[in-house]
């Protein structure tokens, strides 16, 4: 299993991972990722009419392996 770091960003404020998480592969990659923005959705939703959510996975030498995104606006 190799480590990997999964920073958060919401609407431009970063959150870095600094202590990573074991993966099997770049599938359980994907997965934890998406698995991790769909709960960043859902707490943001409450907090706010636009949010610009991304999640960007680093591999134990600081190489991209997976980023993704999600964004929405609330319009009333």
């Amino acid at each position: 299993m190799a480590l990997y770091y999964f920073d958060f960003d919401d609407n431009g404020t970063i959150f870095p991972d600094d202590e990573g998480t074991e993966c099997q592969d770049l599938g359980a990659v994907r997965y934890e990722a998406i698995k991790a923005l769909a709960e960043m959705t859902k707490d943001a939703l409450p907090h706010g009419d636009h949010h610009k959510l991304a999640i960007v996975v680093r591999d134990e030498g600081g190489d991209l392996a997976f980023r993704a995104s999600i964004v929405f606006n609330v319009v009333v």
